[in-house]
């Protein structure tokens, strides 16, 4: 039988260094989610995920939904305004694009066109891994919008 998934801070590495949130210039720490490593800002909540860790995650998700839903809680932070400057990647700099989930078009994150990694706010990425009912329907009726 599978153990339950667990969340555990992780320090950062010189392979692996701790990058600071696109969004607030906030620290972020690391977390390890069922052997996914993610990064999460101290300040605003938000979530980073390298290339390859959102799809990772969401298959894991069936089995961490509950764990997963209170990492992305809003309540583990502080909140404040956002700041109205440009977004750029925690890791190359390039400027991160908005973009919509193609599933779930409600759902837009930040995208970084160089490296692959996308930004969560607090609360996307549980909201990521649920379909309302009229998205259910819809994939079952092979409708899109």
């Amino acid at each position: 039988m599978k153990p339950p998934p667990s969340i555990r801070p992780v320090e950062p590495t010189d392979d692996d260094p701790a990058i600071v949130c696109p969004k607030d210039g906030g620290e972020m720490r690391r977390f390890e989610i069922d052997g996914v490593r993610v990064d999460r800002c101290k300040l605003c909540g938000g979530i980073w995920l390298d290339k390859g860790e959102r799809e990772r995650l969401l298959e894991r998700m069936p089995d961490a939904d509950g764990l997963i839903a209170r990492f992305d809680s809003a309540s583990w932070v502080e909140m404040h305004e956002e700041s109205p400057e440009g977004w750029f990647c925690p890791r190359d700099g390039t400027p991160l694009i908005t973009v919509k989930d193609p599933k779930q078009p409600h759902i837009e994150f930040e995208l970084c066109p160089k490296c692959g990694g996308v930004y969560f706010d607090a609360g996307e990425l549980s909201d990521l891994s649920r379909h309302t009912l009229a998205e259910r329907l819809r994939a079952l009726l092979g409708k899109h919008e």
